[in-house]
């Protein structure tokens, strides 16, 4: 008797620690779900542009930006730049929109402007020898 009141107590504490992480995973899932939906995020592109290509590089970027300033959640951009001495740019680009959400549906309006004037804009950055990095960023609250 005494064993199977301790099989049972076993089961019964195995079964609340399931629960629990169990309910841990879905409270982290609610939580990412809201900042999805409530937390700033920022696009931050570093973009390495050779002297020839700065005219062309800047006739794209001024296109989508104009596209990306109209667009909801958009709350502001950045530009940052750097000339190298043979007369190459670095530049750093920082657009930040409200949400998660409001990026997705910019990136969408984005393909779909890059496809009605027929700029493929990987293809572009490979011709004019441009490199960029992309990442999105999250702010940090102290």
């Amino acid at each position: 008797m005494k064993q199977s009141f301790r099989f049972i107590a076993v089961i019964s504490l195995m079964f609340v620690a399931f629960s629990s992480i169990a309910q841990n995973k879905n409270i982290t899932a609610t939580m990412k779900q809201q900042n999805l939906t409530t937390q700033q995020v920022s696009v931050i592109d570093k973009i390495t542009i050779p002297a020839n290509a700065i005219a062309a590089y800047n006739e794209k970027s001024l296109y989508i930006r104009n596209i990306l300033r109209q667009q909801a959640g958009f709350l502001k951009y950045e530009i940052f730049q750097q000339e190298g001495e043979s007369g190459d740019l670095t530049v750093i680009t920082i657009a930040t929109w409200k949400s998660q959400q409001h990026l997705d549906i910019a990136k969408s309006v984005i393909v779909e402007e890059m496809k009605k004037i027929k700029l493929n804009m990987p293809e572009f950055l490979e011709q004019q020898g441009i490199a960029m990095e992309r990442s999105i960023y999250y702010p940090v609250e102290e």
